[in-house]
């Protein structure tokens, strides 16, 4: 600031200092930071004062109050709604029945604490491992609406593929169904304002979670910029859902020359299981518009005779608005439960000392323990943060293998033949701790085979990565790693 007169640099310069030693004081105060994210704000805040005060404006304590008391307010709403219309009976709670091995009780109860919903019993699960069946799957839904359709999704693009799906909305709006589309506001932040113009003349609705709006270069609103909404759900007439790692985009397809192949799970649940999908959505739509869902139509009543399927299925929805960090608390109690193998796919590994710990123990006392991440990420801050894990890893004897044939995008884990998850959480500090996330935790034999089949053939496309090649890497290389990780809790 030399080209100032040294008074106005004086007193510029004191301003920052005495800003900056506010949002020090900020980050120490803060009750619901752990301290490897306190070390990484200071760390920021004395590396790039400027910046980090920004970023502490942006995403700061004040702002992550207020946003929580928000979506808190939107919760207590639906919780109202759902007992108005007895869905918690309707979905049922298998965690105490006496049929369940122990550690299925224990891993339901522990669900039943963290989620908003219980686990249910009579669900068809369905494992779609590519965009392109998943695509085929939702049209198939959508088309057999009788009632409703709800959709939300972190990415709609506005592309082909997200052209198409507009279209079938549209079509289903004007044969009287109802439509509910929820965007992300930064995820979709690309879409053109007018890009919902032809399904609201039908009589669908739209709207966006957590938009991001400046004027004169200041955010006007209160909402965290970073708490983003990462689930991907389709509800069809509260019988029929979808969720899982695919947003809507041709990227997925493997259309984008940049990415190329594009490796995804997604998953269709039929059955009481649907209901609690719906319930997250109709949270984040009412957080969004102040509509409740308060009809019979979008949570009836599933009679046993109607059940789909055989399978017990958990949803378990996380965000900032939780008390617990719900999504790293049942990743760590299933890692501990597992007797024979643990099996990961993920595409943004940076597991937090929890996991890794977790991980670490299970390796240590003969698991199978398996990582299946990507060779190349779209994000290199990230990628490099996520290999730096990677030595105490091998060392603890857990193999990771690095998918080779494109990008791997699947959130997956599978423990013995016991329990598979699948849906949006990455394995990292972000989708435990600020987005808002959902996964479906399914308990039945038939579908950890499925899940163990498709990570063996994802395996086929992999190399393993050995400890000497973890450890023999340039001293530049070793010294951003560690940096990356050390600002991991800020990715």
């Amino acid at each position: 600031m030399s080209f100032l007169h040294p008074y106005l640099e004086e007193i510029i310069t004191g301003i920052i200092a005495l800003l900056n030693g506010g949002a020090v004081i900020g980050v120490l105060l803060s009750r619901r930071r752990e301290p490897s994210a306190t070390l990484a704000w200071l760390f920021f805040l004395f590396l790039a004062p400027v910046v980090g005060l920004i970023a502490y404006h942006i995403l700061g304590r004040t702002r992550m109050n207020r946003a929580i008391k928000q979506f808190t307010a939107a919760e207590q709403r639906v919780s109202t709604l759902l007992a108005r219309h007895q869905v918690l009976r309707k979905i049922g709670d298998v965690c105490c029945q006496d049929e369940l091995d122990a550690r299925s009780r224990s891993m339901l109860n522990l669900g039943a604490s963290l989620s908003s919903t219980p686990a249910s019993r009579g669900n068809r699960v369905v494992l779609l491992a590519d965009a392109a069946r998943t695509y085929a799957e939702m049209k198939r839904a959508i088309t057999a609406a009788r009632h409703h359709i709800h959709v939300e999704f972190y990415i709609i693009q506005n592309d082909v593929t997200g052209k198409a799906l507009r279209q079938l909305l549209v079509e289903q709006a004007e044969r009287g169904i109802e439509v509910r589309v929820l965007v992300d506001g930064m995820g979709s932040i690309g879409l053109p304002s007018d890009f919902w113009i032809e399904l609201l003349r039908a009589g669908g609705k739209t709207d966006v979670f957590n938009p991001v709006r400046f004027r004169r270069f200041r955010l006007t609103r209160r909402d965290r910029v970073d708490f983003r909404n990462h689930r991907k759900i389709i509800v069809v007439d509260g019988r029929t859902a979808f969720t899982g790692g695919i947003n809507v985009g041709k990227e997925y397809l493997g259309l984008d020359p940049e990415i190329g192949h594009w490796r995804d799970t997604h998953l269709r649940i039929d059955g009481p299981a649907a209901l609690s999908i719906q319930h997250a959505f109709a949270q984040d739509w009412v957080t969004a518009t102040g509509e409740e869902l308060d009809s019979e139509h979008f949570f009836p009543d599933l009679v046993a005779d109607e059940e789909p399927g055989n399978c017990i299925v958990h949803v378990l929805d996380s965000g900032p608005d939780h008390r617990w960090q719900s999504m790293s608390l049942i990743h760590q109690h299933a890692i501990a439960l597992a007797q024979t193998r643990v099996w990961i796919t993920n595409p943004y590994f940076i597991p937090g000392k929890s996991v890794m710990d977790a991980l670490v123990a299970a390796a240590l006392r003969g698991v199978d323990v398996r990582l299946l991440l990507p060779r190349k990420s779209d994000s290199r801050l990230v990628s490099s943060a996520s290999k730096s894990y990677y030595p105490e890893l091998l060392r603890a004897g857990i193999k990771i293998y690095e998918y080779q044939s494109g990008f791997i995008h699947a959130k997956t884990m599978l423990v013995d033949d016991w329990m598979g998850t699948v849906g949006s959480a990455n394995m990292d500090l972000r989708s435990f701790k600020l987005n808002f996330e959902l996964n479906a935790f399914v308990y039945t034999e038939e579908f950890p085979l499925r899940l163990a089949e498709q990570y063996l053939t994802d395996l086929a496309s992999a190399e393993l990565v050995s400890v000497d090649a973890a450890l023999r890497i340039s001293a530049p290389k070793r010294l951003v790693r560690s940096v990356a990780r050390l600002m991991s809790p800020l990715l």
